[in-house]
């Protein structure tokens, strides 16, 4: 299972990229799932290469780096109680109003790909991306999530 429920934030009030990224780093760290050096790795290749995804109404981002600052696969999620700009991954010239996050540690480089490969999916679902948004609890949201394989 990928997903904890102690590294979750629901309507988090962050203010930026940078902070939501550096939260959910941090939540990964203190679980001894990601080496040190996980939280810069990350930030620099947000800078190079940007994770902000228009899906639909709802923006995604699913920040990340290369998997040996990764010592047990895990995705900390986040839900923000108002959405922040995130670069677009597509087009770097553009912003994303991103109101969840999806920040991948995964140990494995496979693992990666297949996860990015059903969350794509997932994200082209309205319907599952409002109710993540909406969710209270984190026990809906891993229900979601159960509901949609990414687990």
């Amino acid at each position: 299972m990928f997903f904890n429920e102690e590294i979750m934030t629901l309507h988090s009030d962050a203010p930026d990229a940078t902070t939501i990224i550096t939260k959910l780093a941090h939540q990964l760290e203190a679980k001894d799932l990601v080496t040190e050096k996980f939280l810069s790795h990350v930030l620099a290749r947000e800078g190079k290469y940007p994770t902000g995804l228009a899906a639909s109404s709802i923006g995604v981002a699913i920040p990340h780096t290369d998997s040996i600052y990764v010592k047990k696969s895990q995705i900390a999620f986040a839900s923000l109680a108002k959405p922040i700009i995130f670069k677009n991954m597509v087009d770097l010239e553009q912003n994303v109003a991103v109101s969840l996050v999806f920040m991948i540690a995964m140990s494995s480089p496979h693992e990666q790909t297949a996860l990015l490969s059903n969350l794509m999916n997932m994200f082209q679902d309205q319907k599952t991306l409002q109710q993540l948004n909406q969710s209270d609890t984190k026990k809906q949201v891993i229900d979601i999530l159960n509901t949609n394989k990414i687990i």
